[in-house]
């Protein structure tokens, strides 16, 4: 049986005066589409759709086209825009009305940035230049006309536009070159004699690069004091040695090591609580039954202790005794749980398997229903299940309730009309 869908429609009325919401309708007056408004009132009405806004949107795309929308092509661009008197065309940006002045005003203490550079927010003053700090921001700055020079004890001014002169002096010369002054010493080798022979330096540095020790300097250095001082000499290396690091509290674990004081195992009620106990075992070749590892309270109390079989590599707990692991737990084989109820507290189940089986331990004519449950606390639990009496998969929403879930070979049995009616 075909099924056909009419949503609420009219020919004469632009507007419905009132949908249920999410109720659809259309009106072939004002070409538009209607929904009732979801979570408002039945008066609430929103236009959503249809003909009229459709009809805006049939141009070419990237093209700016009177009285409709802008729809941009496919490297998102459009040809021309206009705003108001400005119009943006290609890389120009152009008044649209006789002299018009083009302003560019950021807004409270935005920058203006040209070229990813900042320019200032304010004007300066009369005769300044612009500059900038080599990070992008421009500011005004003033020019300098003068600059002071010294000779170490006495200073002096000098005025831009003026003439400098470097003057030469006993064994000193000056030559000024392309921009370039050259100032060389015109003497002979320096002596270091008598009372010269004492050199105290203290917290400076020597550099040896251009002076023959044996040739330019003569005479002796007997009291020399170089305490907090450093000489460059060329290249220079420095060797520490190969160094030894012996790490405290670090214990060695070989195959035959056990590590942690054991001696209280007959439970004689020594409390060696926070003790470790590592136990490193190698391949073995063995055939022994394999021994004990006792796990008790501090009063002697508790299991008379766990077997360890090292043929079949399990640890086995007596039923006193509960497994505490505190990081995570990897086996390898199959997992089998013969007690009456499983609990996972963990938030996140991450199951390999694609398929869950539930009821598989039936083995004869079907009678219970399986499904799956959502604990919700304080409010009604939800859940999805398959009903063997119906034969049919259920959901509920308020755990009372359940509603068949449709699919393509019961829709034409469980909804036969879908009919919004007109206005």
């Amino acid at each position: 049986m075909a099924q056909t869908i009419q949503i609420k429609r009219s020919s004469s009325t632009a507007t419905p005066t009132s949908l249920q919401n999410g109720e659809l309708a259309y009106s072939a007056t004002s070409n538009k589409l209607f929904i009732g408004r979801p979570g408002g009132g039945t008066g609430d009405v929103d236009a959503i759709g249809g003909k009229v806004y459709v009809d805006m949107l049939d141009h070419t795309a990237g093209t700016l086209t009177a009285s409709s929308a802008i729809v941009v092509d496919s490297n998102s661009k459009i040809d021309n825009f206009l705003v108001d008197n400005l119009q943006f065309d290609g890389n120009a940006i152009t008044s649209t009305n006789t002299n018009g002045t083009i302003t560019i005003t950021p807004n409270g203490t935005g920058d203006l940035v040209l070229d990813g550079l900042n320019w200032p927010q304010a004007d300066g003053s009369a005769n300044q230049y612009l500059k900038t700090d080599g990070s992008g921001q421009l500011s005004w700055g003033t020019v300098t006309s003068s600059f002071t020079i010294s000779d170490g004890s006495a200073t002096d001014t000098f005025n831009t536009g003026g003439t400098l002169t470097f003057a030469a002096g006993t064994d000193i010369s000056t030559t000024v070159t392309n921009d370039t002054v050259t100032i060389a010493y015109t003497g002979s080798d320096v002596t270091l004699s008598g009372a010269y022979n004492y050199l105290t330096l203290s917290g400076q540095q020597i550099t040896l690069g251009q002076i023959d020790l044996t040739t330019d300097v003569t005479g002796s250095l007997p009291n020399a004091n170089l305490a907090n001082s450093s000489f460059t000499l060329g290249s220079t290396s420095i060797s520490l040695g190969s160094t030894t690091t012996t790490v405290a509290g670090l214990t060695s674990v070989t195959s035959t090591d056990f590590v942690g004081d054991v001696s209280q195992a007959n439970g004689s009620g020594t409390d060696v609580s926070g003790t470790d106990l590592i136990i490193k075992a190698g391949a073995g070749t063995g055939t022994g039954a394999g021994g004990k590892i006792y796990f008790r309270t501090a009063d002697g109390a508790g299991s008379t202790g766990s077997t360890v079989n090292s043929h079949a590599n399990a640890l086995i707990l007596n039923d006193d005794m509960v497994a505490t692991f505190g990081a995570g737990v990897v086996i390898t084989g199959d997992l089998t749980v013969n007690g009456t109820t499983t609990t996972v507290n963990s938030n996140t189940v991450a199951v390999g398997d694609n398929i869950l089986v539930l009821n598989s331990d039936e083995t004869g004519t079907p009678s219970q229903n399986a499904g799956i449950e959502i604990e919700r606390g304080t409010s009604s639990n939800v859940a999805l299940r398959w009903n063997e009496t119906s034969d049919k998969w259920e959901t509920t929403i308020d755990g009372t309730n359940y509603y068949v879930l449709l699919n393509a070979n019961n829709f034409t049995t469980e909804i036969t009309t879908l009919d919004g009616g007109t206005f």
